[in-house]
């Protein structure tokens, strides 16, 4: 039962949290508030009930993981908040998953980063308000072909998260790719950290259908941004990503 109900709300948090009336708002989410109408507040014995795990949730959400030197925004062709998540993730799987099979980049969407992060103190509800989906990271194995499907969809977009990729947007395509440092290769086969989203044909990505093998990781974008700012904060580091000039125009 307990489980159950500390769980309810956090799907109720969730809810709440990724509405307009809580958008970009970090201390202002909340399940009850004296005067105002919630998904909860139409039964006071289910407040009374869920009360202590309310506090609970709370102390969880509030929970310090880093601190960060800048502002985090997304944006095109590169940004801060970006290139620290598209790091983190393909950081996160090449370290634990797959350092001895070789990843060669990750790519995200833009869509799926729901709020920027601000300087200081980024707690665990930040996070949950960043990347408030259940997305799971992938790595695709795909051949060079379809990866040139890719880089036509990123300089298509003006540019997406990635790492470990570099490139520049013409008009016409793109140019000066490389990918792991070395130039692309149409004739090579690539494996790809992704997310399950995008990798199932979402934000019309259908050109990822054409994949050789699909692997499922088990972990959540989301995890793997906490996981990186939790390594960062273990070794007594602060956020202090930057663009490279990874996407030029």
């Amino acid at each position: 039962m307990k489980n159950t109900v500390f769980y309810y709300l956090l799907f109720c948090w969730l809810i709440t949290s990724c509405t307009p009336r809580y958008s970009g708002t970090v201390s202002g989410a909340s399940f009850y508030e004296p005067g105002k109408e919630t998904l909860l507040s139409a039964d006071s014995g289910i407040i009374t009930e869920i009360t202590p795990y309310q506090n609970e949730l709370n102390t969880i959400m509030n929970e310090v993981l880093v601190r960060s030197d800048v502002a985090m925004e997304k944006g095109k062709p590169e940004s801060l908040l970006g290139n620290f998540v598209a790091d983190a993730c393909f950081s996160i799987v090449v370290k634990k998953y797959h350092h001895e099979k070789g990843i060669d980049f990750c790519f995200l969407n833009n869509g799926g980063l729901r709020n920027s992060l601000s300087p200081g103190d980024i707690t665990r509800r930040n996070v949950f308000e960043l990347m408030p989906f259940e997305n799971e990271l992938v790595v695709l194995t795909m051949k060079g072909e379809a990866i040139k499907k890719i880089l036509f969809y990123i300089s298509n977009s003006g540019g997406v998260p990635v790492s470990n990729l570099r490139m520049k947007l013409t008009a016409d395509g793109y140019s000066d790719v490389l990918i792991n440092g070395q130039p692309f290769d149409s004739t090579l086969i690539y494996k790809v950290v992704t997310s399950d989203y995008l990798a199932n044909g979402g934000d019309g990505m259908n050109m990822l259908s054409e994949r050789i093998n699909l692997e499922s990781l088990g972990i959540k974008v989301r995890e793997a941004i906490i996981e990186s700012m939790l390594a960062a904060a273990s070794r007594n580091e602060s956020l202090k990503p930057g663009t490279d000039g990874r996407i030029t125009k």
